[in-house]
């Protein structure tokens, strides 16, 4: 069961839903919530001029620290209130980015935590979380409430490292007796591929841990995988997807588009992510 979790605060309205989970997972865990707010100094900038010269005094520097300051303990007492064992963080970030602080951070907990703001607005500190933490992240879209403990959950399923991943760090979070669709996607099947039966393997796999599990084949149809996760997810009233992130290169994802990119901003519902 988890026992840490971690916020790191974006500044925004999407704190909210990612606060309102945690809340919601410690009460049910005995977890503890620690809410991390990173400031990130402006630094020189190296040119073919040389340094550019900051334009910010010791009054800037203050008030960035009391902005952040204020945040984080607005998040704590919110967590307090529902009566969460919370504590607060303010790390100032002056060798690396922010999002660079909170993945150092999530390596001591079990679980990072983000929000989702309204529309698409990808959640800046995802994929540091994400890539180098080693722990698994789970994005909550503004107005998504998390069912604790989630009662019926896709997996994406791929035969690879990240969605292995993904599905055993939600064991955690799951109750015993919880309904699985594993869901595979146009699956190539073969012995380099996805075996005889796509999806079989890891339905006995979870069946054996107590789930009830069913193996959904879909086809694309014109459609993106990242469509077809989120519309199946969508049909049959999922409480959490979970899935692994950035199968393909960072890059790949995030400039030619990918199932991680898609279901991370489309989702209307938790999305749990590995790595």
């Amino acid at each position: 069961m988890p026992k840490d979790l971690l916020v790191p605060l974006q500044y925004s309205e999407a704190d909210a839903a990612a606060l309102d989970a945690a809340a919601a997972l410690a009460t049910a865990h005995g977890a503890r919530v620690a809410v991390l707010a990173a400031i990130a100094f402006p630094m020189p900038v190296a040119s073919e001029w040389g340094m550019a010269v900051l334009t910010l005094n010791q009054a800037d520097f203050d008030a960035m620290r009391a902005s952040a300051a204020a945040a984080g303990e607005a998040a704590r007492q919110r967590l307090q209130r529902a009566g969460v064992d919370a504590e607060l963080r303010v790390v100032e970030s002056l060798l690396q980015w922010p999002e660079e602080t909170a993945a150092l951070h999530a390596r001591h907990a079990d679980l990072a935590l983000l929000g989702r703001g309204d529309g698409s607005r990808f959640p800046i500190a995802f994929s540091a979380l994400l890539l180098d933490s080693g722990r698994p992240v789970l994005v909550v879209p503004a107005d998504a409430k998390l069912m604790v403990p989630p009662r019926r959950v896709v997996l994406a399923w791929q035969p690879r490292r990240e969605a292995a991943r993904a599905i055993h760090d939600a064991l955690a979070l799951l109750p015993r007796d919880v309904r699985i669709d594993v869901l595979v996607v146009d699956p190539e099947v073969g012995e380099t591929a996805y075996g005889d039966a796509p999806g079989a393997d890891i339905a006995a796999h979870l069946a054996r841990h107590g789930a009830q599990v069913q193996v959904v084949s879909q086809a694309r149809d014109g459609r993106s995988t990242g469509t077809v996760i989120i519309d199946h997810a969508t049909a049959q009233r999922a409480d959490l997807i979970v899935m692994g992130g950035y199968g393909h290169s960072r890059w790949r994802e995030q400039v030619l588009g990918g199932a991680t990119r898609a279901v991370l901003e489309q989702a209307t519902l938790p999305v749990l992510f590995a790595h």
